[in-house]
């Protein structure tokens, strides 16, 4: 149904309108990632303006949460792509956005085009052995060998997929006793690039003062250690000025704000006496200027009220390594490490580290879950004459 849209006449509740004839229309705009997706719905005659706005609201639920698709039930003779074809369906929809993205990316170039045309039944040891030496042999565009850690990422999503398989079909599981692709000729440890002491100094210098709104997001990555979708998920009612803490408790995954970290346990991370006075300031800046999105509660906003996405930060990175006279790529990860680097030089304990960092695997949450503020405080606090940092905010 067509609907001008010049007739329409907004009422009283966001996304209800009067048409021409009387009827009203619920619509809704939805913005996930980077799609935007609109929803309409004319109401029928006698509709009132609760009714369409439950309309919206539906809608509203409905594009951010769409039901589980229902697949055919595997069987044996089902090739191998159709099954993971319906494995994705169920399995996107209890996944972050960027394990979805690996798992598709995975899937589709590297996984289904040596191994979909088989059936489920048939993707045996020896199967997945030659998928192994393929794997192995593969290039990028420019020549160079894949990473050993991304291989290992295609079999993580293998095994994946394959162990639900073969419980879903009472098959034996064919990764058995087999090895994830190697390749020794390559270091097995990635050159680590760290900044020192003076280059984070004079970074945060020239973002004070060429770009001062962007100091805070900036300083939070120097002075935490956290990543970056968890600097951009931050709310102001996890940064707690009294105890000199953040709560470190959310992440932003492809334009979405997930209620969990990506390795979905919150943590507590003490401020930098230096960074609790820029964020202060940053604070202050945002109530004053009344900034727009300030009603959402997030620490950083972009500048049309949203949350910040970490990709607008791509150019800032490049601008501040030029202006800091740094000759080194500068980006949240080097801040990351950097970080861990000068608390490691500060003699801080590796458990307390982990416990700031974020660093965890199940033997480890328990060793450190029990370390308490008063040693992180200690341990951030070590930092502040080696940085010795006053930013004229």
């Amino acid at each position: 149904m067509s609907i001008d849209q010049r007739n329409l006449k907004a009422t009283k509740f966001p996304g209800v309108f009067r048409m021409a004839d009387g009827r009203l229309l619920a619509r809704v705009t939805v913005r996930i990632g980077s799609k935007t997706i609109l929803r309409k719905q004319v109401m029928p005659e006698g509709a009132t303006e609760a009714d369409a706005v439950k309309a919206t609201l539906d809608m509203r639920e409905a594009v951010k949460n769409p039901p589980i698709p229902m697949p055919l039930p595997p069987t044996t003779n089902q090739t191998f792509e159709a099954y993971c074809v319906s494995w994705m369906k169920i399995r996107a929809n209890r996944v972050t956005p960027s394990t979805r993205e690996t798992y598709e990316d995975a899937l589709h170039n590297f996984i289904v085009p040596r191994l979909g045309h088989l059936l489920c039944k048939d993707v045996t040891r020896q199967a997945l052995e030659s998928w192994l030496v393929w794997a192995q042999s593969l290039t990028r565009k420019n020549g160079r060998p894949y990473a050993q850690d991304t291989m290992r990422q295609w079999w993580r999503v293998l095994k994946t997929v394959l162990s639900d398989m073969t419980a879903d079909l009472d098959l034996p599981d064919p990764t058995r006793r087999l090895r994830p692709p190697q390749r020794p000729e390559l270091p097995p440890v990635r050159e680590q690039h760290t900044l020192d002491v003076k280059a984070i100094g004079d970074m945060l210098a020239a973002c004070r003062d060429k770009y001062p709104t962007r100091l805070a997001e900036v300083a939070t990555m120097a002075l935490t250690g956290a990543r970056a979708g968890e600097v951009y998920a931050l709310k102001w009612d996890v940064i707690d000025f009294a105890k000199g803490q953040i709560v470190i408790r959310r992440s932003l995954s492809r334009g979405q704000l997930l209620e969990r970290t990506k390795t979905k346990t919150q943590r507590v991370v003490p401020m930098h006496p230096d960074l609790a006075e820029i964020l202060l300031a940053h604070r202050n800046y945002q109530i004053t200027k009344q900034v727009a999105g300030l009603d959402l509660g997030m620490v950083f906003l972009s500048d049309d009220g949203q949350m910040r996405d970490p990709n607008s930060a791509k150019k800032l990175w490049p601008r501040l390594a030029k202006l800091a006279g740094i000759d080194q790529k500068i980006s949240p990860q080097v801040l990351r490490r950097t970080l861990n680097t000068l608390m490691l030089s500060a003699q801080v304990d590796r458990i307390t580290l982990r416990a700031i960092m974020g660093h965890t695997s199940e033997a480890m949450t328990a060793r450190y879950a029990g370390i308490g503020d008063a040693a992180k405080t200690d341990a951030i606090n070590r930092i502040r004459p080696t940085l010795a940092l006053v930013p004229n905010t």
